[in-house]
């Protein structure tokens, strides 16, 4: 058996219905009128890059993503340079606008005859027997498969798995997000140089880390500020007055303060909660994709990694099978080759991305600060790598293979 083109995938007949917010023959249902509106940035993984240019999503030159040369890691309080660590050859991020992300994606879909997206469809119910959804509106459309990827906070995910959910756990954590025009730094040369570098810059200090790096062709920085929080909501549509944010960062050096400064009123909010994979991620021919099967940390792009791993674990099994009398074993491949690899992406970021007060407290008294941000330099690097080396293709169609073999 050898896996076809992704886009062209499957010689069997499939009716594919993709419940989410934003394929055989597929039906999307987008809950909004719209694909666009508040973003925000994120780092793609190179697998991640490679799949959306196999898709014809993104062009390799592609003029809304760059490859950026590493990270350095600066003090919160001063601003000077600890460690400057460049990414591995051909293994570099590459940040990228959510909505540029998004606007490719729909534009490749609409470009495919057997793909139809429906805006403003919300999915009400979904029937695993069928299996069958049923819009708000009571329309009601079967399908051969029904994937439900309609993210954090899914109001479809119990239907896999309905009394099996555990409650997201706080980090005590939240995250303010800004996007920053160019226009609004070039004022200020220190400000210019952080968008027009293709370098990412993080600050970690007490009660706070934030990451800046260059998005949209550097025309916006983006920037992420995890600070302490268990009041706010996890919802992308949180804001928060920015004179709060001022006060939290207002002993951190002065190019931290300046950006905040060019920040809008309200901020945006994101409360950042640890989530434990979904114990099933299917049910007869209902099956679940991305974070409303496992939400990642909003850390190192894994939450968008973890998602284009599940689409070409999936597209790969379902472009093997040879009868739709196969496709419970594809999608019993999928979960059997998706759950270890996630729970163990979970853990590693989760490790490198909230490091305690009380660890940098005890480092700072010892004079030990600048040693302990390089050693968390070399241990991302190091989950970087192992997320970047794996090969959902081949752990899926390992998996068929022998579920096949043993049937």
């Amino acid at each position: 058996m050898e896996p076809k083109s992704h886009s062209e995938f499957c010689h069997v007949p499939l009716r594919i219905i993709i419940a989410g917010h934003f394929a055989w023959q597929t039906w999307a249902f987008c809950c909004g009128a719209r694909v666009y509106g508040r973003s925000a940035g994120v780092g793609l993984t190179p697998p991640t890059k490679q799949w959306y240019e196999s898709e014809k999503v993104l062009a390799a030159e592609d003029p809304t993503c760059y490859e950026a040369e590493g990270f350095e890691v600066r003090r919160w309080d001063t601003g000077d340079v600890i460690t400057r660590t460049p990414f591995p050859a051909e293994k570099k991020m590459i940040p990228v606008l959510h909505s540029d992300l998004k606007s490719a994606l729909v534009s490749r879909a609409r470009e495919m005859d057997n793909v139809e997206i429906k805006f403003g469809s919300r999915v009400a119910d979904v029937e695993t027997g069928g299996p069958e959804v049923t819009l708000a509106t009571g329309e009601r459309i079967s399908g051969d498969l029904i994937i439900i990827a309609d993210g954090v906070g899914s109001s479809l995910k119990w239907k896999v798995c309905p009394s099996k959910l555990e409650r997201a756990q706080s980090t005590g954590e939240a995250a303010y997000r800004l996007v920053l025009s160019r226009q609004l730094l070039e004022k200020d040369e220190e400000l210019l140089a952080l968008v027009q570098r293709p370098w990412a810059t993080r600050w970690d200090g007490p009660r706070g880390k934030i990451m800046a790096y260059p998005i949209h062709n550097f025309e916006l920085l983006n920037m992420v500020l995890l600070h302490p929080a268990e009041n706010a909501e996890e919802s992308w549509n949180s804001t928060i007055q920015k004179h709060h944010v001022l006060a939290d960062f207002q002993a951190w050096n002065s190019v931290v303060r300046k950006l905040i400064d060019l920040a809008p009123d309200n901020v945006p909010n994101f409360r950042v909660l640890t989530h434990s994979p979904s114990p099933a991620w299917v049910n007869g021919s209902v099956m679940l994709l991305g974070d409303a099967c496992h939400a990642m940390p909003p850390y190192l792009g894994q939450g968008v990694a973890q998602a284009v791993e599940d689409a070409i674990a999936i597209t790969t099994v379902l472009s093997l099978i040879e009868s739709k009398q196969q496709l419970p074993a594809a999608l019993l491949a999928y979960e059997t080759s998706r759950k270890t690899r996630v729970i163990e992406m979970q853990a590693a970021t989760q490790q490198v991305a909230y490091r305690k007060d009380g660890e940098l407290k005890v480092a700072r008294e010892k004079g030990e600060e600048d040693a302990l941000d390089a050693k968390n330099s070399n241990d991302l690097i190091k989950v970087m790598r192992s997320s970047w080396e794996y090969d959902a293709a081949e752990a899926a169609q390992m998996a068929l293979l022998s579920g096949l073999a043993k049937a």
